[in-house]
């Protein structure tokens, strides 16, 4: 996978080879109405063949328990397929409610 951009649902989302797996920047609001679009683009990942999977979040403006739950998502299909899945610079909001939620101690979080 090259380059690849998506946009839908208030969520732009921009997937990039890393060594070793893909990037996908999202930008924007990961919510109800744009969790399934995430998901589509880990999909697609996974089924490029990534090892990892790394979901950049430094440019999200928004995100409420549905794209909580697309990151859970995320995790738990790539423990599935024996990949890695990645947070990435998640704002402070976000930290805080993955900690509270003790998501921060499932998840890999990157800062």
């Amino acid at each position: 996978m090259n380059s690849d951009q998506r946009s839908g649902s208030g969520l732009t989302i921009t997937a990039a080879a890393g060594p070793g797996g893909v990037v996908l920047v999202a930008s924007g609001a990961l919510d109800y109405h744009s969790s399934e679009h995430f998901a589509a683009a880990v999909n697609q990942a996974f089924a490029g063949g990534a090892a990892e999977l790394v979901a950049d979040l430094s440019g999200l403006a928004y995100c409420d328990s549905s794209g909580v739950a697309a990151l859970v998502r995320a995790h738990k299909q790539a423990l599935r397929e024996g990949r890695r899945f990645v947070v990435r610079n998640p704002d402070t909001t976000l930290s805080r409610v993955l900690a509270l939620t003790g998501l921060d101690s499932v998840l890999t979080i990157e800062h």
